[in-house]
């Protein structure tokens, strides 16, 4: 079926170089949505791809329309299609795994060997007024969320594999490093999960006072590590002071989630540990950093990596949302047009505020 419409998208074509412009609108396959997309959340990865036209290990070859957060209105369905309806306000999960590999089988659909990624190497972003994809990569959400809020689905359903992944529950301790936008929203989880105390650690002071404001127990700027510093010494001294200041058993937190890919921050990680814990990699960065291996073997430290999400995240994610559990509001920080990506770009950038959303239909 022609679509036969305008269809504005932001292209990236260059470094910190993207263009407004009207981009073609697929054929709508029988198992096949089109969703009029309505909000569009920025976050790390974009700002990376646009600002090196693409990620550094894999940079593009032909321009690409940006994003991978979104959520709209079903404006057509395939035939087929028998889970959403004409009208339904939906986000859209953007890894579309292949549903056929050992992994997807497995339930691991994260992992999945054949993925195709909305706006990573050729496969066009969300920040389109328009998009196509098969139903069963959209979610329903309520009426009573806003579109702001419904922007940010996608990277709660980050956060609810993280605390999946590590086994949230009440009356654990947990500590935080980065009070960025996938710290935050893990505290938020957290939070919802009945999570006894947070701890959360940043280098910006208005983020870190917006952590202890909104979800965090005890929230501080982390000292510096000064040059020629030990790490192992400078991590096992900020525990010590932490440890005393918050209020915490000298022996160390449950869980420790490391949230920014800063490597001071993974020793950090390690030392408050408590022996018997879990470690929690979310935040990536260089591709191979030093890890305090002797503190992870005597203290039997449970190390554990964790990527996109899995079956049931962004439903979960919409209940906790819809059910008032989490308020992602106070995040959305700054809120632009569609035609203002560039302007929404460079304001992430500085890093200033949480979340930046864009507004797709405004033009």
């Amino acid at each position: 079926m022609a679509q036969h419409f305008s269809n504005k998208a932001c292209v990236l074509v260059g470094p910190e170089m993207i263009e407004f412009t009207d981009v073609p609108v697929p054929p709508l396959g029988r198992e096949d949505v089109l969703v009029r997309v309505e909000a569009s959340g920025i976050c790390g990865t974009d700002i990376t791809i646009y600002k090196n036209f693409g990620l550094p290990q894999k940079a593009l070859t032909k321009p690409l329309v940006m994003g991978h957060e979104a959520a709209g209105v079903v404006a057509r369905v395939g035939e087929a299609v028998m889970n959403v309806a004409v009208g339904d306000r939906v986000a859209i999960e953007p890894f579309f795994f292949c549903k056929k590999c050992h992994n997807c089988k497995t339930g691991r659909t994260n992992l999945c060997k054949t993925p195709r990624q909305a706006g990573f190497g050729d496969v066009p972003g969300l920040l389109s007024q328009y998009y196509v994809c098969d139903a069963d990569f959209v979610v329903k959400f309520p009426d009573s969320l806003s579109w702001e809020e419904a922007g940010c689905i996608q990277p709660l359903a980050v956060a609810v594999q993280l605390a999946k992944r590590a086994k949230f529950a009440a009356g654990q301790t947990i500590a935080i490093f980065g009070c960025g936008p996938l710290g935050s929203l893990v505290m938020a989880v957290a939070r919802a999960y009945g999570v006894s105390k947070i701890l959360a650690f940043g280098r910006s002071q208005e983020r870190v006072d917006f952590a202890r404001k909104s979800w965090a127990d005890y929230a501080a700027v982390s000292p510096p590590l000064d040059e020629g510093q030990d790490v192992t010494d400078w991590a096992e001294a900020f525990k010590t002071t932490t440890m005393n200041e918050a209020g915490v058993e000298s022996c160390g937190v449950d869980i420790a989630v490391e949230a920014t890919s800063a490597e001071a921050y993974m020793h950090a990680g390690m030392a408050f540990l408590r022996p018997g814990g879990t470690y929690v990699q979310a935040g990536i960065g260089q591709p191979v950093n030093s890890f305090p291996t002797f503190t992870i073997v005597a203290k039997e430290l449970d190390v554990i990596g964790t990527v996109r999400y899995t079956a049931g995240c962004f439903q979960t994610a919409v209940d906790l949302l819809a059910s008032g559990k989490i308020d992602l509001k106070p995040m959305i920080t700054a809120v632009f047009p569609l035609s203002k990506v560039a302007e929404a770009l460079k304001y992430a950038m500085k890093r200033e505020g949480l979340k930046v959303i864009l507004m797709n239909q405004q033009i």
